[in-house]
């Protein structure tokens, strides 16, 4: 009914404005049947409005492209990750890189402090899950900012402090969007940002509470003036894993939450809702932090879990699992292997 309702509004402005023209065009989107209907559910499902019918029709050309590569690539047997209709499905992959993964200020490495870790791959337990252990809060959004970095930070945090004194608290974000950027952090806010930066700042001046310095930006796509709260983690350290080092970095992770980058402007990110992601087109070319949560072996391929900050409705409930390989020398897929690091309490 809702859908009829919708159609009928849409023909309704268009008789309104004289535009019999667009009216014709949208009574032939009827025609593709099951696309229109997977796109009207896609509007309700995720609350789209579009400001006219030719934004609507535009929307609904790039949603039908969309839905035929997902359904392509789900056809394909070879394939062992699926992909779905997410949140992102009206967007070009043009549009998709600028509104999720940021402005184009890539993460990059710094000189924070942090110290190099690496370590053997003997005696590590052959599957852990953070999330199971009381070490990993609940999925975040970070919405149409690029703070990627204070997710994945903020992670790694949470599970550190967690581990050490028992107490998962959710920590703010937006402290570290608003007050760890410049020279100093070498973040710039929703313009992307990097984890050891975070964690110099933490370092200095502890981290808040999520409820006591709540996000904002995925709403003002911008930070704020930076607020005084009362810390209520405190990390002492932080340490680099050596890079491309998948061994080092399963020690790392078998001990506690490691924040990583990653490349996450491809359409498999875009649209990617299930299995483990084997794919070497992925790339490397580094623009997404994300928090390693765990790791394992399913159907015979061992996998990364990886926690995202897209919200629940992408991926696994917000998770991803990525390839993972026992090599010294291995960027790994989306280049997962190439900045790992981790706080210490």
């Amino acid at each position: 009914m809702f859908r009829q309702l919708f159609v009928f509004a849409a023909l309704c402005m268009a008789t309104v404005t004289g535009d019999a023209l667009r009216r014709r065009e949208l009574n032939s989107f009827l025609n593709d049947g099951d696309e229109w209907k997977q796109f009207n559910h896609f509007q309700e499902r995720f609350s789209k409005k579009y400001l006219s019918i030719e934004d609507m029709e535009n929307r609904f050309q790039i949603f039908r492209t969309n839905l035929r590569t997902i359904v392509q690539h789900n056809l394909d047997e070879t394939q062992n990750f699926t992909m779905g209709i997410n949140q992102f499905t009206d967007l070009t992959a043009s549009e998709f890189k600028e509104s999720i993964v940021g402005s184009g200020k890539p993460l990059a490495v710094g000189s924070y402090g942090c110290k190099s870790f690496s370590g053997s791959g003997s005696g590590l337990a052959a599957v852990v899950d953070w999330t199971k252990s009381g070490a990993v809060t609940s999925v975040k959004d970070q919405g149409q900012c690029g703070s990627c970095w204070t997710f994945s930070a903020t992670g790694a945090i949470e599970g550190a402090w967690a581990l050490s004194t028992g107490k998962l608290v959710d920590l703010s974000e937006q402290e570290l969007v608003d007050c760890a950027t410049g020279i100093n952090y070498g973040s710039h806010g929703c313009n992307g940002g990097q984890m050891d930066g975070a964690f110099k700042f933490v370092i200095e001046n502890g981290q808040c509470a999520l409820s006591a310095y709540p996000y904002s930006s995925g709403v003002t796509k911008t930070g704020g003036t930076c607020q005084k709260c009362s810390a209520v983690a405190h990390i002492s350290s932080c340490s680099d894993v050596k890079p491309n080092d998948q061994i080092s970095l399963k020690n790392a992770v078998a001990h506690q939450p490691v924040s990583i980058a990653i490349e996450a402007d491809t359409r498999y990110f875009q649209s990617y809702s299930g299995g483990i992601l084997t794919s070497s087109d992925c790339g490397t070319n580094l623009d997404h932090g994300v928090l390693i949560a765990g790791y394992g072996t399913e159907n015979g391929i061992d996998y990364w879990l990886v926690k995202n900050s897209w919200g629940t409705s992408w991926g696994m409930q917000g998770y991803v699992k990525i390839a993972r390989s026992s090599s010294t020398n291995d960027a790994g897929i989306c280049g997962i292997a190439m900045q790992p690091s981790f706080p210490s309490v």
